[in-house]
């Protein structure tokens, strides 16, 4: 019988965007990129975002400027 106390080996997965190695753990959630890359892209990707008041008080994000332009226009 094995030992619980003794760590299990988790195999390692590479990066795509860096090729450094990360746990199955992660890749098993979904994820292809490391800690480190994944933290660059999601800067990246938060940094076009933005909040916007509407017209009867409360506040939306807008992740695309598209969607911005359908709301920047009067109720006809």
């Amino acid at each position: 019988m094995r030992d619980m106390r003794e760590p299990k080996e988790i195999p390692l997965i590479e990066c795509f965007d860096c090729g450094e190695s990360f746990s199955e753990a992660r890749s098993l959630l979904g994820y292809n990129l490391c800690l480190a890359c994944g933290e660059k892209a999601a800067r990246q990707a938060r940094a076009s975002w933005c909040i916007v008041p509407l017209h009867k008080g409360h506040y939306t994000l807008v992740t695309q400027k598209e969607e911005l332009k359908n709301l920047n226009q009067k109720p006809r």
